[in-house]
């Protein structure tokens, strides 16, 4: 061997201790950065997995009919839906009182047929 590889050895075997320390002490840190990217990655893929049937979960919700809406209900076009009028004390029934809006929505529709 070579003075210099002799040298080179003796200095290694003088210093084993903090290099075995320092040698430790990366692996430690290089664990960590391990498990601190698997961490993340499997987080990253809860997340998205959560994101994903969330966004599923709306789009159904949004799809269903919604049967509560106002334009569902029909115009009442041939008075089937009128109300009752509320007895008195005499025992006769009132008419109840009429407005634009209920004379405007039981209107019948003009009559379109031409005679022959």
């Amino acid at each position: 061997m070579s003075q210099a590889k002799v040298d080179q050895y003796k200095e290694f075997k003088k210093n084993r201790k903090e290099f075995l320390e320092k040698e430790k002490k990366s692996k430690k840190v290089r664990l960590t950065l391990w498990k601190l990217a698997g961490l993340l990655a499997a987080l990253a893929l809860v997340v998205a997995l959560g994101v994903t049937v969330f966004n599923v979960v709306k789009a159904r919700i949004g799809a269903r009919p919604d049967y509560a809406r106002e334009q569902l209900v029909l115009d009442d076009v041939a008075g089937i839906f009128v109300t009752e009028a509320a007895t008195t004390e005499g025992g006769t029934d009132t008419e109840p009182e009429s407005t634009e809006a209920d004379v405007e929505s039981t209107a019948a529709a003009p009559e379109t047929t031409v005679a022959p």
